[in-house]
């Protein structure tokens, strides 16, 4: 199985995290997030919406985190990421599809990718405008993670490797010197969320996490390390 990705993508990430837990192996081929490689007509022929990750598994080529995730799952059912029971795969799928639909978006467009983009200052407003949603939408994660110890249920499932990369990329947005200059007030989370933090921490004691971190994060701290 070939991904097609880029480092540092929350989407692709949630992708690697499930090849990892499934204990599948995978290659990877790397893109970078620019027209010349997402919209080439190579790329096209995969995915017309020219947006990673896409999977190839041998003839078959499939785009989309979710319905990658939902393909693992039944090609190889251990261990399970969408539950045991109906009950369990409505549970987790609603979790999945409300962070999708309702909030990973908002989360990305307007304040991760300004972030990472060096557009805070020139977007600076929007960013203040989407916080107190964006804090909304924590209170009730961590309300959810204080109940079970897991987005959905009482153990960990396709719900949390959806949210997991999001909420690292926006911690990670949160902590840049641009972002701090904003006084965005998301650090430190623990303080604020710890409940959510301490499942960030169980999903990054796991060998999965370890071995999906994004390459691209991996040499900048490094690099910052250095």
């Amino acid at each position: 199985m070939d991904v097609y990705m880029f480092s540092g993508s929350a989407h692709c990430w949630k992708v690697l995290l499930g090849l990892e837990i499934k204990g599948q192996r995978y290659g990877e081929t790397p893109l970078s997030p620019t027209p010349a490689d997402l919209k080439s007509a190579e790329f096209l022929a995969l995915n017309p919406r020219g947006k990673v990750p896409v999977i190839r598994d041998g003839g078959y080529v499939l785009p989309e985190s979710s319905a990658i995730l939902a393909y693992l799952e039944r090609k190889y059912p251990e261990p399970p990421l969408f539950g045991r029971s109906a009950e369990g795969t409505g549970a987790i799928w609603k979790a999945v599809l409300d962070f999708d639909l309702y909030v990973s978006r908002d989360w990305t467009s307007h304040i991760i990718v300004p972030i990472f983009t060096g557009q805070a200052q020139a977007k600076a407003d929007a960013i203040r405008q989407a916080l107190p949603a964006c804090h909304v939408e924590l209170a009730r994660l961590e309300a959810t993670v204080s109940k079970g110890g897991w987005i959905a249920g009482h153990e960990l499932s396709a719900a949390d490797i959806t949210v997991f990369p999001t909420l690292e990329a926006l911690l990670r947005a949160a902590g840049k010197k641009d972002a701090k200059a904003l006084g965005i007030d998301l650090l430190p989370f623990e303080a604020r969320y710890p409940a959510l933090d301490a499942w960030r921490r169980k999903i990054k004691r796991m060998p999965a996490y370890e071995r999906s971190y994004p390459a691209y994060w991996r040499k900048i701290d490094q690099a910052a390390a250095a």
